[in-house]
């Protein structure tokens, strides 16, 4: 779930283009950062590392840069919480 292949699953689902705020990935120093874009406000952005050793990786801190309890991040993840939900806690949390 907090491997490079449960977070790519998450990020795929705040792609859908259907609901408002936007995923912008741009290259870092390093390693490749993306970014979710909500009513023109940045509202999270990290690094994901890649690579043969990134695939074993765990990247813990992945639910707390998206503003999520580890929890509500399964939520994400496993579906039980769509993007629009996502947003709407955002926006409740003042993070836009």
């Amino acid at each position: 779930m907090l491997d490079l292949k449960g977070i790519s699953k998450t990020l795929a689902k705040l792609d859908d283009q259907g609901v408002p705020g936007h995923l912008d990935y741009h290259e870092g120093r390093k390693h490749p950062r993306v970014s979710y874009i909500l009513e023109g406000t940045e509202v999270f952005s990290f690094g994901l590392k890649r690579g043969s050793a990134a695939k074993s990786m765990e990247f813990d801190y992945v639910p707390r840069q998206m503003g999520l309890k580890r929890k509500e991040y399964r939520d994400l993840h496993d579906c039980p919480m769509s993007k629009e939900e996502y947003n709407k806690k955002l926006i409740a949390s003042d993070m836009t």
